[in-house]
């Protein structure tokens, strides 16, 4: 995972130093898919969501495709656990604010329709936290067995509303689990 985070930030850092390279500001909703590391545990996963914003490096390839770096802020529930056994109702869910770095590329066709992107995205979890809802009493902790990175493949379609201010939709699919040990044993 190291050598992950060293490639992130190279690859950041040579974009917005590129001479060709544009900047500007993004906002947006994300889905996240991820592994709960535990695979009996993720039957009861339902798909998470967040929504945030951040710095955008855009570098032309070509005419139509470009290399886009960033750094964003999100507030984000990237899994959500969801069980119903004999007419109780569980529901567990994870929640934090992310720094998050996605590394892809951008397909924009035509100048006023919106693009496409697809690349990598690593994520770091700033204060994450558990809350536990069962019949009707709600408990939050700390995410203690939470990872301190995740990694996962992002896709996303979205348009600029000016030339540096974007606004997009993204599907992040996690390739790593985002807790270190089973879900069951968290304190």
């Amino acid at each position: 995972m190291n050598k992950i985070v060293k490639m992130a930030i190279f690859l950041v850092a040579l974009t917005a130093t590129s001479s060709f390279a544009g900047y500007g500001f993004r906002a947006g909703f994300g889905l996240y898919d991820y592994s709960s590391g535990d695979s009996e545990m993720d039957k009861y996963v339902k798909i998470g969501y967040g929504f945030g914003g951040g710095l955008v490096t855009i570098a032309p390839l070509t005419s139509i495709l470009s290399f886009i770096s960033e750094l964003s802020f999100f507030y984000r529930k990237p899994m959500i656990l969801s069980a119903n056994e004999d007419g109780h109702k569980e529901e567990m869910y994870l929640t934090e604010i992310a720094m998050s770095v996605p590394l892809m590329f951008q397909l924009t066709l035509a100048e006023g329709i919106p693009y496409l992107a697809a690349g990598v995205q690593l994520d770091s979890p700033i204060s994450p936290k558990i809350t536990a809802k069962a019949d009707g009493e709600e408990e939050s902790m700390d995410a203690n067995g939470r990872t301190s990175m995740d990694f996962g493949f992002v896709l996303g379609i979205g348009y600029f509303i000016t030339q540096n201010v974007g606004v997009d939709a993204r599907a992040v699919i996690g390739i790593t689990p985002i807790f270190s040990r089973s879900l069951s044993t968290l304190d």
